[in-house]
């Protein structure tokens, strides 16, 4: 479905990812792990056209390179940035209500809309609260939805756990998995080595802008180098 190509990304005169490709493919969870600063914001943003770069991006055959960030998301690859970004002062309905802004996605907006508050009854019942007055679990769930609101063909998540409670990292962990469940690939950007690696299809190693290992999520779990670099183990 995706593929990168020897991406060299630069902010200004500094380069960020040297040499990176990576692949996913349809219905997968794709895992990218790795440190504070070793590139993995910097490579969700690449894809989603926001970073400049050299290499290339191909999304479905369709060759991304020149494509500006708004007809990457047109094109169903979409992003839940880390931090989340809701809108505080707006409530969460108009916060969903922002995410159905692509054409395909306004023609679907109430469908959308009842199948999020399927998936996450919790946003429901915050429907007409303010996004910024939710906890930090709510307002994850929000900025997922929010994206799902766009009908992501894939949906690229940076760091959806960081600075979250152990049982809303679970949750969050158990959401991902029923989203791929329901025919959404997934791209995750983690620094929860273990819970991440433990629900990947593949997965990558980030270290320093540069992909240093690759395989099987549970593969990776097990590897030696890994679990003295990652788990102290």
């Amino acid at each position: 479905m995706l593929k990168t190509l020897g991406i060299n990304s630069f902010y200004g005169d500094v380069q960020v990812l040297h040499d990176v490709s990576l692949e996913v493919r349809e219905g997968e969870i794709v895992v990218v792990i790795g440190a504070n600063a070793a590139g993995k914001t910097t490579m969700i943003n690449t894809i989603s056209g926001l970073v400049k770069r050299t290499g290339s991006v191909v999304f479905e055959d369709v060759l991304l390179d020149r494509l500006p960030s708004h007809k990457v998301a047109s094109l169903g690859i979409v992003q839940v940035p880390e931090g989340r970004r809701l809108f505080p002062f707006m409530t969460v309905r108009e916060n969903l209500d922002l995410g159905a802004y692509s054409k395909r996605a306004r023609e679907g907006g109430r469908r959308n809309l009842e199948s999020v508050f399927t998936l996450m009854p919790r946003v429901k019942e915050r429907e007409r609260q303010l996004a910024g007055s939710l906890s930090g679990g709510e307002q994850q769930m929000c900025a997922i939805g929010r994206a799902l609101m766009a009908m992501p063909k894939l949906l690229m998540l940076d760091e959806p756990t960081l600075g979250l409670a152990p049982l809303m990292v679970t949750m969050v962990f158990d959401l991902v998995k029923e989203i791929r469940s329901r025919g959404t690939t997934i791209l995750l950007v983690e620094q929860n080595v273990r819970q991440s690696l433990s629900i990947a299809d593949r997965a990558y190693v980030l270290e320093n802008g540069r992909i240093v290992m690759e395989g099987r999520g549970p593969e990776l779990l097990e590897n030696d180098q890994l679990k003295q670099s990652y788990l102290g183990a």
